[in-house]
């Protein structure tokens, strides 16, 4: 992708003075870029494949390894045990787990190699894809190269037609030299689909190797997980008999905790009617708290609007007061304006 920019100024300047012979050659480098962009993509995921399947494999082995050891270590080197209550149902709770490790591990080695050899698979059909869109992109490289010499035969014949000699000189120079590059080009192109062609059968045949190995590995996972189902089996029917002896200690020991849960659930009951009563009754004092001071607002409020009221009454007194003094004023006024009107008749 560093020479896309070089690449398209060209590809445009050159698209601006011959649009015949560069438009199907921009188009050609356009294709070509966003396949080897894809191809790069493809490898890089590839690349990374291989890490992400390989890693759990080591791990898988290290964990059941070391189980093994550390389980014979214990049923070889164990102390015996000073009750049988307290040893049996751990072991037996053991063992139980162990056999559902070993059983999870199975199945998880199996998925593994099951996806390991869906994705060689995906892997190959991808390579074998790839290398049919290179052949069909070869197929319309040839096709856009042909379409370009004839359409520059066509000018060529145009300009023999139309111009003079010198002209028809230059524009069979231009064709030719547009052929060449044409020929060129073609030719750098069927290079580039065989080398990408090689490349995807490497790559197939790299993901068919994959594919075998992980089949190997699967087959040598699904060995190991039959021989530690088997033990674990053993190690079951052990298990098994150590747990019906502990069975019954273990029934005896519940009777006795249902005894004592039940005391507890009726101290606890007990316990609890009290706390409730104390509740109750802590709740019954904050509601008299409460009525007692809402009564207090509300009087504190009814003498608030007493109040307003004897204040609303007194100023309306006075609002009456100044009304009829105005009235009387008025009157007043009336009577020496009529008194006024009489002396001047």
């Amino acid at each position: 992708m560093t020479f896309a920019v070089p690449l398209t100024i060209i590809g445009l300047g050159g698209v601006a003075t011959h649009p015949l012979v560069f438009l199907p050659l921009l188009v050609l480098a356009g294709v070509f870029l966003v396949v080897m962009d894809y191809l790069a993509e493809e490898q890089r995921q590839v690349a990374a494949a291989p890490q992400k399947r390989h890693y759990p494999a080591p791990k898988r082995r290290q964990y059941a390894a070391p189980q093994k050891r550390h389980y014979q270590s214990r049923a070889s080197h164990a102390p015996p045990a000073p009750t049988p209550k307290s040893s049996r149902p751990e072991s037996a709770a053991e063992a139980r787990a162990r056999a559902e490790a070993a059983e999870a591990e199975s199945q998880a080695a199996e998925a593994e190699a099951q996806a390991a050899e869906a994705r060689a698979r995906a892997e190959a059909a991808e390579a074998e894809a790839l290398a049919a869109q290179a052949e069909a992109l070869a197929a319309e490289a040839e096709a856009l190269a042909a379409e370009a010499r004839a359409r520059a035969e066509a000018a060529e014949a145009e300009a023999l037609a139309a111009e003079p000699d010198a002209l028809a000189a230059e524009a069979r120079a231009r064709a030719e030299a547009a052929e060449a590059q044409a020929r060129s080009a073609e030719a750098r192109a069927k290079a580039r689909v065989r080398a990408e062609a090689a490349e995807a059968e490497a790559l197939a045949a790299e993901a068919r190797a994959r594919a075998d190995a992980a089949e190997a590995e699967a087959l040598a996972a699904e060995a190991r997980a039959r021989a530690d189902a088997a033990e674990a089996q053993v190690q079951a029917a052990e298990a098994r008999a150590r747990a019906e002896a502990a069975e019954r200690q273990a029934q005896a020991a519940e009777a006795r905790a249902r005894a004592q849960a039940a005391e507890a659930q009726a101290r606890a009951a007990e316990t609890r009617a009290r706390s409730r009563a104390r509740t109750e009754a802590t709740q019954a004092e904050a509601l008299a708290a409460e009525a007692r001071t809402q009564a207090e607002a509300d009087e504190a409020e009814a003498l608030a609007a007493e109040a307003r009221t004897q204040a609303a009454a007194a100023e309306a007194q006075a609002q009456a007061a100044e009304a009829r003094a105005r009235v009387i004023w008025l009157r007043l006024e009336a009577e020496a304006s009529t008194k006024q009107a009489k002396q001047g008749d």
